[in-house]
């Protein structure tokens, strides 16, 4: 997020709340809030002006950001896909997902496994697939709420060791 747009948000609130942070809090909160995108940011304070009755904390408007800015499909909407490529796709036309935690759900029950699914294990097949896909969600959900990028930790591990990950052979 760029200043002008926390400076804008930090202004809804103090108008909305009638609160005033300090300088140093401001600093603190920016650093807090920066990985943020601007429309995040600035969509999730006007709902907080308009729906708490109190000043939010740094990890309420996260929160409030991270709701409205997820498009991703809920559990019964991936297993539909899922059940749809089943259907579409054969055994040996696995598709693969952009959707981090549909592809992780999909490869922990088996390609094979969702296609072979008789209507005796289809319920139980489902609930394992709606534990595991919840599972993921709620991990993803909470590396969001941390402010943690993968995309950047595998930037700086790829620095720290070299361009080399631990564990990955040179190439030839």
């Amino acid at each position: 997020m760029d200043q002008e747009s926390f400076r804008q948000g930090m202004s809804y609130l103090s108008m909305g709340f009638n609160f005033k942070l300090k300088e140093s809090a401001t600093v603190f909160w920016l650093k807090m809030l920066k990985d943020l995108s601007d429309d995040a940011f600035l969509k999730a304070v006007k709902s907080i002006v308009l729906t708490h009755d109190r000043m939010p904390t740094i990890a309420e408007i996260r929160r409030v950001a991270l709701e409205e800015s997820d498009e991703s499909p809920m559990a019964e909407e991936a297993w539909l896909m899922v059940i749809d490529d089943i259907h579409r796709l054969s055994f040996y036309n696995e598709p693969v997902y952009e959707d981090p935690r549909l592809e992780k759900t999909k490869r922990l029950i088996g390609w094979r496994e969702l296609c072979d699914m008789t209507a005796e294990n289809k319920s139980i097949i489902r609930a394992q697939f709606m534990r595991a896909y919840n599972a993921f969600s709620e991990r993803e959900r909470q590396k969001a709420l941390c402010g943690i990028n993968e995309g950047v930790n595998a930037e700086l591990m790829q620095r720290l060791f070299g361009g080399m990950l631990p564990g990955e052979k040179k190439a030839g």
